[in-house]
């Protein structure tokens, strides 16, 4: 089976790290603090800040912030089991999204560091990713974007939903919390 893998808030604990940033800048720009503890997402709504001062915040940290992410409990064990499964392993990433400076590098740098092994790499750009499994023959795809997972669905693969904090709403896609899960359900299809 080939499966195809997001990288964050699926393989690697993006929106943690993420909203440990915030905190630490909203302390810095206001410390009101989290505003709206249900927003849709971490850049949107949850502080009182203004559009201009959550990009500029973002996209000059976003690059350090990505490079200082850690795998997820049992990613990297999971993902080797898959493989030792004779499973083909396909990171298919969002990222060339113009976020960051060197997208693959920086990527590949991130997945070596952490050995989370793949027999390739793709990035894509945002919700992209539907004719891109498609394409690639993917069989089962792990994702957190509810937009991304209609897409890939869209286009005829399977696509199991990584639970997030806005995403938890979500019904149409097989959810799944762990990753320990994600290898049971795999190895039943």
């Amino acid at each position: 089976m080939r499966i195809g893998i997001d990288i964050d808030n699926c393989i690697s604990n993006f929106d943690d790290v993420l909203l440990e940033e915030y905190l630490k800048h909203d302390k810095e720009l206001r410390n009101t603090g989290i505003i709206n503890g249900k927003p849709y997402h971490i850049t949107v709504g949850m502080f009182d800040w203004s559009k201009e001062e959550n990009d500029d915040f973002y996209y000059n940290n976003i690059q350090r912030i990505a490079m200082s992410l850690k795998p997820l409990n049992n990613a990297k064990d999971v993902i080797d089991k898959l493989k030792a499964d004779g499973n083909e392993i396909y990171i298919i990433t969002s990222r060339d999204n113009g976020e960051y400076i060197n997208p693959e590098k920086m990527t590949r740098e991130w997945l070596e560091k952490y050995e989370i092994y793949f027999d390739k790499l793709i990035l894509t750009g945002r919700h992209e990713k539907g004719p891109v499994c498609k394409e690639n023959n993917i069989d089962i795809m792990i994702e957190d974007s509810i937009k991304n997972c209609e897409d890939i669905e869209d286009n005829g693969v399977k696509c199991y939903i990584m639970d997030t904090r806005y995403n938890k709403h979500e019904t149409r896609f097989e959810r799944v919390k762990r990753w320990n899960e994600i290898y049971s359900k795999i190895a039943r299809s």
